[in-house]
């Protein structure tokens, strides 16, 4: 017997010498003590624990008989076959609107596309390709096993001259049974009110707000009058109001997190905590990003992934807005919880549906997988005009994107974070290939200590 490769052990309280212990393929999580530690690290003749206790430690699968070699092919063959069990199956569509904005984001991860270098056509998607996307919409789901929404996206998806474009695409995923989540600066949402008020039901927004109102205007200022933050506070108010459902993204780097309680108390005045349809969140201002700025109000020194998640929690963003107000964590605390309880947790054998089953329909004909690289030729998928087409080699590369095939095979934390995002890893490597796990270790490590403290107060 050995200890497995794939155990994650975390001291957790220095007086008591306690550890959490969890193996990331049998998903087993215990706390254990100073010897149990240092018998699983050791397996030493110095080191001795109850026949009882090795017992559980096997049966739990912290410890194992296949050798390292051996255990590794089991943690392959089972990302193998989780991965082969949802690729290219359970679609989720999309549909991007044209390549055009009317803010100027200083962080926008498209820029080069919508008004850079690689500037693309502002045309808008044509009735013409609307059809023949949802052509391929219901034979792909035709047995009904996808996304029962369809996401809306650009450039700015909501653009006011959209309007009728978007209406078409609405009417046709209504008649088809669909709902309608759209990714929206917010700016131009007034002149959409009495259609979203029609069909408040199948709607859902994401919206950023980056800060109050000099933040916001320095970073997401508006082409023509610099200044976005006051329509779109009033657009989340009127929208509110009529009961869709609204996600605030506030990208977050060290000088707006130094005020962000001026935000949470602009939200307060505003009465927005009263909806339980409103759910804001902080979301990393990555360094993979280029910023497009010599502003200084965008920090120098930016937060890595724990950094930017500590913060947030020794603060008590949260509590001070009693659970409603949330942090991006990739999901490490809610798979913590389930796994303490004992609820069933999927294994990841990829980090997003990037890899596996997004269908991105952009107004030139062509498909794309992940919405962080739309519009850069080089990385679409295929082609949907005038026939739906999958380049091989190209969609290979995100559609049969192997997390078993990496680096990534030989690390403990690979059933939870599947090994990072391709987008990042090509911003920072050029490479379309797993491994750039940004920070994720200690982002889970921190995670299990505030998990760890919370339940023991």
């Amino acid at each position: 017997m050995r200890t497995s490769s794939y155990n994650i052990i975390v001291k957790v309280d220095n007086e008591a010498g306690r550890y959490a212990l969890l193996n990331s393929y049998t998903h087993a999580f215990d706390i254990v003590n100073q010897n149990v530690y240092q018998y699983l690290k050791n397996q030493s003749e110095y080191w001795d624990i109850f026949n009882e206790t090795k017992e559980k430690l096997v049966k739990r699968g912290y410890m194992t008989s296949l050798s390292k070699e051996d255990e590794t092919e089991l943690v392959k063959r089972l990302l193998n076959k989780i991965y082969d069990e949802v690729r290219l199956k359970n679609f989720g569509f999309h549909f991007i609107i044209s390549y055009d904005c009317n803010l100027r984001c200083v962080y926008c991860y498209e820029y080069p596309v919508l008004n850079g270098c690689a500037c693309l056509p502002k045309c808008r998607i044509t009735k013409e390709q609307v059809d023949k996307a949802y052509e391929i919409i219901k034979d792909k789901d035709k047995d009904r096993t996808g996304k029962r929404s369809i996401h809306l996206y650009g450039g700015e998806p909501f653009l006011a001259e959209n309007y009728e474009v978007l209406e078409y695409i609405v009417q046709q995923g209504k008649d088809l049974g669909y709902m309608f989540s759209v990714t929206s600066n917010g700016y131009d949402l007034d002149n959409y009110l009495d259609f979203l008020k029609e069909n408040s039901k199948i709607f859902s927004f994401q919206i950023t707000i980056d800060g109050v109102e000099d933040i916001h205007n320095k970073r997401k200022p508006h082409y023509k009058n610099k200044d976005s933050f006051a329509k779109i506070a009033s657009n989340v108010d009127s929208l509110l109001k009529i009961g869709i459902p609204i996600s605030i993204r506030i990208n977050t780097d060290p000088y707006s997190m130094e005020r962000i309680d001026e935000l949470l108390s602009y939200f307060k005045e505003k009465d927005w905590f009263q909806y339980k349809n409103f759910k804001p969140y902080c979301a990393l201002l990555r360094k993979d990003v280029p910023i497009n700025s010599t502003k200084e109000n965008i920090s120098k020194e930016m937060f890595t992934q724990s950094e930017f998640y500590r913060t947030f929690c020794e603060k008590d963003l949260s509590e001070k807005c009693e659970g409603h107000f949330m942090c991006q964590d990739f999901e490490v605390q809610s798979v913590l919880n389930r796994l303490l309880l004992g609820k069933y947790v999927h294994h990841r054998s990829c980090f997003c549906g990037a890899q596996t089953s997004n269908i991105i329909f952009d107004p030139l004909g062509d498909i794309y997988s992940c919405w962080d690289v739309v519009g850069q030729k080089e990385q679409r998928v295929g082609r949907y005009m005038p026939d739906f087409v999958l380049e091989n080699r190209a969609a290979d590369r995100w559609f049969n994107s192997r997390v078993s095939e990496q680096k990534c095979v030989n690390c403990k934390y690979v059933f939870f974070c599947g090994g990072g995002c391709l987008a990042n890893a090509y911003r920072v490597t050029g490479k379309v290939k797993s491994g750039e796990c940004n920070d994720y270790p200690r982002l889970f490590g921190y995670g299990i200590r505030q998990l760890y403290n919370k339940k023991r107060d």
